[in-house]
C-alpha cells in the first residue's frame, strides 16, 4: 500500500475510529471509506505507526466446551453488562443482551439504567413478541433472578422474585449459572459489544440510553449476520404466547393486598359491592401504572383522597412529599443499606437542613453535657419518620422502606421535637433509648 494510503489509514484511526480494534477497524474502513485491506494490513500499518490494538488478548484457558443446544429457543443466556458505554466521560449504565444458546445470535437487546427487574421485563417482552417463549432462560444468581437475601430482613420470607414469577406463568424455566464460564455466550457477547458498540454509538452521537437504544437496534441485524451460525436442526423451539391475558400484564411487578406508599380505592361492582378482605394483586406497569386484579380480572380503582394530616401538613411546615423515596433521599450515605443507596442519585444537599443539623447538635453539647446529641443518621431518619408519618404511611410501611426496626420508628414518630440520645450506661446491655429534647 502507498504511503499515502497508510497515511490517511493511520489519520482515521487517530480521529474519527479511534477505540476500534483491528478486525472492527478493517471493516469500518471497508464499508464505511471504501477503503478494502487485510486485517494484517491494516494491523501491520498500525503496529509501524505505533499504534497498538485496544483489545489485549489473554492466552486461552483449557475447558470443556458445553454442546450447543439443537434447537434455537431451547435455551436462551442473559446478563447485564455495566460500562461506560457512550465513552470515557459519559456515564455508566447497564446493557441486557439476550444470546440464544444454539446459534448465538442476540435475540434482544436493551439498555438500562441498572440491572433491575424493569429491564429485564423490557428486554423479555420484546423477545416473546418477536421470536416467541424460550423453553429455559441462563442467568446468573443475581438478585432479580433469585432471592439471596437474608431471611431476616425479609418478612415474610420471599420464595420468589417478580421475575422469577413471571417466567412461572409464562411457563419458562429458569436455571443459574455459578461461574461466569457457564454462560460464556453472553459474555463474548458482551465483550464484544464493550468494543465494536461504543465505537458505533460515538460515531452515531448518542447522548442518551434512548438514543444507545435507537443505535442499538439498528447494529444487531449486522452482528446477528456476521457471528451467528446456524442451529442443528431447523426447527425453531420458540412458542408463541396464546395466553388469556396480554403479556404486559405479566410482566409487570405484582403486590399482594397492598402497594406500599400509594393508597387504592378498590370501586365496587355489579357483583361485588366491597372488596373487603379480599386478597388481590396490584399490578405495576413498567411505565409506573398500577392495576388491580382478582380472580383475573381487572378491578376498576382510583387513588384514594389525602388523609386529614397531609392535607394539614401540606399548609405547615412539614409538607409531604409524594412518596416515600425522596425522603430516603434525604438520608445521605451513613451506612445505609444498598436499597437504600440506589435512591440516592441526583441528590442535592440542603444545607440549611445542615446548618440546623449542627446547631441543634452543639445546643445538646452545651446546655445537657450528660445527654449526647444524635449521629447524623439517627437525626436523618428522625426527620424521614417525621415526613412518612404526616402523610399517613402505616409505621410498619416506614420500617420496611427506612431498613430499620418497628420500635425505632415508634420512638422517633412519638418525638415531635428534635431527640437526643440519653447517656451510655456502662453496666447495661440493652441500646441507648431516645428521648425527646424538652
Amino acid at each position: 500500500m502507498s504511503d499515502d494510503g497508510a497515511n490517511a489509514v493511520v489519520q482515521l484511526v487517530s480521529t474519527t475510529y479511534a477505540g476500534a480494534n483491528h478486525t472492527h477497524l478493517t471493516e469500518l474502513l471497508r464499508d464505511r471509506k471504501g477503503i478494502d485491506l487485510s486485517r494484517p494490513t491494516v494491523r501491520r500499518i498500525l503496529t509501524r505507526a505505533g499504534i497498538p490494538s485496544p483489545r489485549h488478548w489473554r492466552s486461552p484457558k483449557h475447558r470443556v466446551r458445553r454442546q450447543r443446544m439443537p434447537q434455537a429457543g431451547m435455551l436462551v443466556q442473559i446478563d447485564g453488562s455495566f460500562h461506560r458505554w457512550l465513552g470515557d466521560d459519559g456515564p455508566q449504565f447497564t446493557l441486557l443482551p439476550a444470546v440464544d444458546d444454539a446459534t448465538s445470535a442476540v435475540v434482544n437487546a436493551v439498555f438500562s439504567p441498572e440491572e433491575e427487574t424493569r429491564g429485564y421485563f423490557t428486554l423479555m417482552q420484546g423477545l416473546i413478541e418477536r421470536w416467541g417463549r424460550p423453553i429455559a432462560l441462563y442467568g446468573d444468581l443475581h438478585g432479580v433472578f433469585k432471592f439471596s437475601g437474608k431471611a431476616r430482613h425479609i418478612q415474610p420470607p420471599v420464595e420468589a422474585t417478580h421475575f422469577s414469577k413471571a417466567m412461572a406463568e409464562l411457563g419458562i424455566q429458569q436455571i443459574f449459572a455459578r461461574s461466569p464460564q457457564a454462560k460464556g455466550r453472553v459474555e463474548r457477547a458482551t465483550g464484544t459489544f464493550q468494543y465494536r458498540l461504543v465505537t458505533e454509538l460515538r460515531l452515531a452521537g448518542a447522548r442518551t440510553i434512548d438514543q444507545a437504544n435507537t443505535v442499538l437496534r439498528d447494529f444487531l441485524p449486522g452482528y446477528n449476520f456476521q457471528f451467528a451460525v446456524p442451529a442443528e436442526l431447523d426447527e425453531p423451539a420458540y412458542r408463541p404466547w396464546d395466553g388469556d391475558r396480554p403479556l404486559a400484564e405479566v410482566l409487570c411487578f405484582k403486590h399482594t393486598l397492598q402497594y406500599h406508599w400509594r393508597t387504592l380505592q378498590l370501586l365496587p361492582g355489579a357483583e361485588r359491592p366491597s372488596y373487603a378482605g379480599v386478597q388481590v394483586e396490584v399490578l405495576e406497569r413498567r411505565d409506573g401504572r398500577l392495576q388491580v386484579r382478582h380472580e383475573g380480572e381487572i378491578v376498576p380503582n382510583r387513588p384514594a383522597p389525602p388523609r386529614s394530616g397531609a392535607l394539614r401538613a401540606s399548609h405547615g411546615a412539614l409538607a409531604p412529599t409524594p412518596e416515600i423515596g425522596p425522603i430516603v433521599k434525604r438520608l445521605g450515605n451513613h451506612r445505609l443499606s444498598q436499597p437504600q443507596l440506589r435512591n440516592l442519585a441526583n441528590l442535592e444537599p440542603d444545607p440549611i437542613a445542615e446548618d440546623d443539623d449542627r446547631a441543634a447538635n452543639a445546643e445538646c453539647e452545651t446546655q445537657a453535657p450528660e445527654v449526647r446529641p444524635l449521629s447524623p443518621r439517627q437525626l436523618a431518619l428522625w426527620r424521614a419518620v417525621q415526613d412518612a408519618k404526616v402523610q399517613g404511611i402505616p409505621l410498619r410501611e416506614i420500617a420496611r422502606q427506612l431498613d430499620i426496626s418497628r420500635n425505632t420508628v415508634r420512638k422517633y414518630a412519638r418525638a415531635l421535637t428534635r431527640p437526643a440520645n440519653r447517656p451510655h450506661n456502662r453496666g447495661a446491655t440493652r441500646l441507648p433509648q431516645l428521648t425527646a429534647k424538652r
